[in-house]
């Protein structure tokens, strides 16, 4: 139970971290206007709250056990938009801005959308797996 909770708590640092890489894809796509980044902020800062209610759930699993269903419909929209851009062929855009270049090495921003897609993957199969504990205080209080 313990790995458990670790590993929400773990899934919810990372969409922490994952809230300003996006944010900073995104401002280097739209590098052209400087603008754009508070717009940006604003439409993505939804994602802090799967985040946070994930640090809540992990740390105190009896109390927000009830956010679980609210966390899993976040994070389903999240892997839903990255395959939205797949699909739609607008992350093509940023398939030539490259990132970091070490000798034969570089990294783009399609590589870095695909590793933050697999570990949302990774965040979302733990909260589909995430079961209420039978001694939690809603289980209790239904019986």
């Amino acid at each position: 139970m313990a790995l458990r909770h670790a590993f929400v708590l773990a899934g919810s640092l990372w969409e922490a971290v994952r809230f300003f890489i996006v944010i900073s894809l995104l401002a280097l796509v739209f590098r052209s206007s400087l603008s754009s980044i508070p717009w940006l902020l604003l439409g993505g800062s939804g994602n802090l709250l799967v985040a946070v209610g994930g640090v809540m759930l992990s740390l105190f699993p009896g109390t927000y056990a009830e956010l679980i269903g609210l966390l899993r419909l976040g994070k389903v929209l999240s892997v839903f938009s990255f395959v939205l851009l797949v699909v739609s062929g607008a992350i093509g855009i940023s398939a030539h801005i490259e990132l970091l270049h070490l000798g034969p090495l570089s990294l783009n921003e399609v590589t870095v959308l695909l590793l933050v897609f697999l570990l949302d993957v990774l965040f979302l199969i733990a909260l589909i797996a995430w079961r209420r504990d039978k001694g939690s205080s809603f289980s209790a209080v239904a019986q």
